[in-house]
């Protein structure tokens, strides 16, 4: 039985010029296990620097502080972009969710726009991405290598973005506010902080403050506590990776519970999340490993020859998959525009 999230430390990969490939086998181990086992980790010595998290934490503060009237300012619009401020009950992460309590403030590589009420918001944020993509590369790497792939740059080569920022892809970087919940706040029926969902891309980091109440469902279906580890990152699998990976790495569900007690519920949640996402072009089916279960087209008894029945295999690109279930998130039918 599963009753609590690895951790994982980075310190022999991380920064380290002398780095051998013993020490990516030896991590990339751990993270085997972690993620077909669980499905989420903590990561310590990540190498991103706790002041420009904690500096992160404050514009995050600063922003969500400000009047309704401005942060409106600054609404997502989905016929223009991700980009934007999306106010409490806007997004529905789970079919039979009625209202989820939280805003946040989401950043994408396409048409990035930040709030320009708060001056310190644009450089703060753009090094803390730098940081994270520096760490991207290397647990990118290490997936590959943790699932025994002929290529270990697979994944680093299907995120083309990280070094091109023009390639089109569909990362996001999103700044989420849980407001406190007092005894005279008015809340819908049946309201949750975060509905029981999975996330649509590869991974997610996750930075947490220090108010807790995420919960992960490990096989089994019990709910456990992801709750916040001093200076570590929780990283969490996604969809696409795993179709990527026919479910070896499953794709876990997490959600955000309203604290039991009362001086809990008193108290404001922060995070973001960085939704690593391939380039938007990218074919997501199976991938060829030892580890990897073959799907029943690949079947070797089959008759039909390989290239045939590739081609007969379903096929979802990135972007696909990722906007059907952001469409289906903020009630957007698919045929609308």
């Amino acid at each position: 039985m599963i009753t609590s999230i690895p951790i994982i430390d980075l310190a022999k990969i991380c920064h380290n010029d002398k780095a051998t490939s013993a020490d990516w086998e030896s991590v990339a181990s751990e993270i085997r296990t972690a993620l077909h086992d669980v499905g989420f980790m903590y990561l310590v010595n990540h190498g991103v620097p706790d002041n420009i998290i904690h500096e992160n934490f404050k514009i995050s503060e600063d922003f969500f502080a400000l009047p309704r009237e401005i942060k409106k300012k600054y609404k997502k619009n989905l016929k223009e972009s991700r980009n934007g401020w999306v106010e409490p009950g806007e997004e529905l992460l789970h079919p039979d969710s009625k209202f989820e309590y939280r805003e946040c403030f989401d950043i994408t590589r396409q048409k990035t726009f930040y709030p320009t009420d708060i001056d310190s918001f644009r450089p703060t944020h753009r090094k803390l991405e730098s940081y994270c993509q520096k760490l991207i590369e290397s647990l990118l790497k290490l997936l590959a290598i943790s699932l025994k792939l002929e290529d270990p740059d697979y994944f680093i080569k299907c995120c083309r973005h990280l070094d091109i920022p023009e390639t089109a892809n569909e990362c996001e970087f999103s700044m989420i506010h849980y407001p406190p919940i007092h005894s005279d706040t008015v809340l819908p029926p049946d309201t949750v902080r975060c509905a029981e969902h999975t996330d649509y891309e590869i991974m997610t980091l996750l930075f947490q403050n220090q108010v807790g109440g995420l919960e992960i469902k490990v096989a089994g279906g019990d709910w456990i506590s992801a709750d916040p580890i001093p200076n570590a990152i929780l990283v969490n699998t996604g969809d696409l990776l795993e179709i990527w990976t026919n479910k070896f790495y499953p794709a876990t569900l997490h959600r955000v519970v309203i604290p039991k007690t009362e001086e809990q519920r008193k108290l404001s949640r922060y995070s973001f999340a960085y939704f690593i996402a391939p380039d938007s072009q990218t074919v997501i089916r199976p991938l060829k490993s030892d580890l990897i279960p073959v799907p029943p087209k690949h079947s070797s008894n089959s008759s039909k020859p390989e290239k045939e029945e590739d081609m007969s295999m379903p096929i979802v690109t990135a972007y696909e998959h990722i906007m059907e279930r952001v469409k289906t998130a903020y009630g957007v039918k698919s045929n609308s525009d």
